[in-house]
This record gives C-alpha cells, sequence and structure tokens, in this order.
C-alpha cells in the first residue's frame, strides 16, 4: 500500500511523534510505500518526509491556514496518489474538508484530548467554526483508531453517529528499541528507585505523586528516590510550585527533576527503577488516552502505577502488572508502592510478558487489517 500520513514531527521526544514513528517504521518495514507530511524536518534519515505543515494547533488558532496549506497538500497527494491517508495528529483532519475530493480511503487515529476539539474552547467563534469542521472531517472519514476504549467512549458522547468507524488499537511498544530484559539481570537496588518519564505538567500528576512519595516516607519507608524524566520550564509557576512542595515536605533528598536524556540514558533509567509512577490526572477535558510509558517500563519489568478513569486503567492490568489508582488519593498511592516496593506483590515476568502482548508489531497488523476492511484498499 501507498500511506500518507500527517503528524507533527518524527523526533519521537513526545507523545505524538513517539506513537507516528514507532508506527511508520514498522508499516514500512512490512514493504509498504510510506510518505509523512510533517511540521518540521526530523533527524531521521530513513523514513521520506516533508516538512510542509504548520505546527497543529496553528490550525486551531488560526481557521485561515487550513486555506492557506490545502492547495499544497492537494499538490502531493496528486503526486503521490495513496491508498491511505492517514492523519495521526487529530488537528491535522481539520485540513479534509478542504482538500476537495480524495480519493484515498481516509484515516484518524484519536490520541485523547483533542480527538473533540470544539471542546477546548471558550470562545464562541472558533467553538463554533470547530464544530463544523469537525463533524464535516468525521463524517468523510473512512476509519477512526481510538487508542483505547476510554478515549472512544470519549468521543462517542460527542460524535456518537461514528460508531461504526471506530476501532480500538491501543498503544504498542517498540520492543526494539526498548529491549525485553532477563530479570536475572536487572540491577538489585539497595535504594528503591521509583521513576516517572514525560513531560512536567499538571496533567500528569507530579504534583499528586510527590504527596504520596511524602505520605510514603512518613509512613513505610525513607529508602527510595523518585526520578523525574522529562522537559520542564524552569521559570514556569508549576515546575517552581513543584520546587517548593518538595522543599515544604523536606524530599529535596528524594525526588530529582532530570530534564532532558538521551535515549540510551532513558534506557538506563528504566532498566535501573522499581517502579514507575505517574497517577496522570483530568483537568477539564484534557485526560491520559493511554500511556504508552507504562508499557515501556514493563519491557523492563518495572511495575506501573496509574490512575481510573482515564486510558492507564488500559495500559495497566491492575494487580497484574502493577496499580490503577485514584490520583487525588495519595494514602492509597502511598499504599501501592508500598505493595511494589517491599512486598513484592507485582511479578517482574507478568509487566513483560504484558508488554510482549502490546507489541508494535502486533498493533500494526491490527492497522492493517483496518485498512484492508475498508473498501476499495
Amino acid at each position: 500500500m501507498r500511506i500518507l500520513f500527517l503528524t507533527n514531527h518524527l523526533n519521537g521526544n513526545d507523545g505524538w511523534s513517539r506513537y507516528s514513528i514507532d508506527f511508520i517504521e514498522e508499516l514500512k518495514n512490512l514493504g509498504n510505500e510510506v510518505l509523512v507530511l510533517t511540521s518540521r524536518k526530523s533527524n531521521q534519515t530513513k523514513i521520506n518526509e516533508h516538512s510542509i505543515l504548520k505546527e497543529p494547533l496553528k490550525y486551531l488558532a488560526n481557521p485561515l491556514n487550513f486555506f492557506l496549506d490545502a492547495s499544497k497538500i492537494r499538490k502531493i497527494i496528486n503526486q503521490f496518489s495513496p491508498d491511505i491517508m492517514h492523519f495521526f495528529v487529530e488537528p491535522y483532519a481539520t485540513i479534509l474538508p478542504f482538500l476537495g475530493n480524495v480519493k484515498s480511503k481516509t484515516f484518524i487515529t484519536v490520541h485523547g484530548t483533542y480527538s473533540v476539539i470544539p471542546i477546548l474552547f471558550n470562545d464562541f467563534l472558533r467553538k463554533k467554526i470547530s464544530w463544523r469542521l469537525s463533524k464535516r472531517y468525521y463524517a468523510r472519514l473512512d476509519g477512526i483508531v481510538a487508542v483505547s476504549d476510554y478515549t472512544k467512549e470519549h468521543l462517542l458522547k460527542y460524535f456518537p453517529r461514528v460508531k461504526e468507524k471506530i476501532r480500538v488499537i491501543t498503544n504498542g511498544v517498540n520492543l526494539e528499541k526498548h529491549k525485553i530484559i532477563d530479570l536475572n539481570k536487572k540491577p538489585k537496588n539497595e535504594t528503591k528507585k521509583i521513576l516517572f518519564v514525560g513531560a512536567v505538567k499538571p496533567r500528569k500528576g507530579i504534583l499528586e505523586a510527590i504527596q504520596a512519595c511524602k505520605y510514603y516516607r512518613d509512613n513505610f519507608s525513607d529508602n527510595f528516590i523518585y526520578n523525574i524524566v522529562g522537559e520542564y520550564s524552569p521559570n514556569g509557576s508549576y515546575y517552581q510550585g513543584l520546587l517548593k512542595k518538595i522543599k515544604d515536605y523536606n524530599l529535596e533528598n528524594k525526588i530529582f527533576f532530570r530534564e532532558k536524556v538521551t535515549d540510551e540514558e532513558l534506557e538506563n533509567y528504566y532498566l535501573n527503577a522499581d517502579l514507575f509512577l505517574m497517577p496522570a490526572i483530568n483537568i477539564a477535558n484534557h485526560f491520559e488516552g493511554f500511556g504508552l510509558v507504562y508499557l515501556e517500563a514493563n519491557a523492563k519489568g518495572v511495575p506501573c502505577i496509574g490512575s481510573k478513569d482515564c486510558g492507564a486503567q488500559e495500559a495497566i492490568l491492575d494487580g497484574k502488572t502493577g496499580y490503577v489508582v485514584n490520583p487525588h488519593n495519595f494514602k492509597e498511592i502511598a499504599e501501592k508502592i508500598d505493595f511494589v516496593l517491599n512486598k513484592n506483590a507485582i511479578s517482574g515476568q507478568d509487566c513483560i510478558e504484558w508488554a510482549k502482548k502490546n507489541d508494535i508489531k502486533i498493533k500494526v497488523k491490527d492497522l492493517i487489517n483496518f485498512y484492508q476492511a475498508s473498501k476499495n484498499v
């Protein structure tokens, strides 16, 4: 098949791009001809990409961008003649109504927050425009991939007519990059190591994790450190508030921000972790659609703690590969930390087996089957 993808970029350092590059690489490995439209050139050379798009949110901020870029995209479609056009980043689908008669089959992946774009706006005019655009592109799409049942149900609350178009294909972990380990070779830490990987922002539940760490220290054990790996704004109010909370709790020697790290360093953080902790929270209409990081941790035999009422409850097998908790209940989180670190309640091998069941190769086969189930593909 000839497949045209639209995504933000292929650097693999955020949720959208990591999802994109893992799926696209595997589809290409299976012999499909792939072309990717992005907003900026990446540092990879294996995949053919054209950087002609704007950043995704710019299409939401200014509707004029739809008209400005539609002709460029139409030209590439005419030259490439794809069988499939797949919007891996939801805001890019707003361009679809302006592309005219597209002969290829069209698909979108809905991850979470941006699956229902109109509810993100308070401004009446933008909300009205985005409702009209959303109805038009969801009506034209041939297929919708939801990364979790939670995301699917969220979408259907607002667009119930698309029910027959949706298939849930959860995120897959690239086990060639995040290699399965032999648990006999996993380091035994005298000081237990808890890990977070992701952007340092309110929705990821870092403040809630810090509160749980305090309760855990005060009531269970002080034998731990919590490594927070991810980009943050040094002068941002959220990050500064976290630092203040850490100081107020006297946790300066327990919790450390590691900023951005290399792929090799990240693998070492996963390898040396005893627990992965990300109690993500829902903020208004923003939520965790799945949480690929949980599977990446599982590949190293690391149990995870994530949140109920979001896609994390599908990334974690509660009581088997970790626990799903109320992210606002720091006592419950601390108790689960104790279960993992001190009571060995979760089997590292069970975590690894779950990662294997969610190998990206399996997910790509599911995606190809979905493509082929559509007529004339």
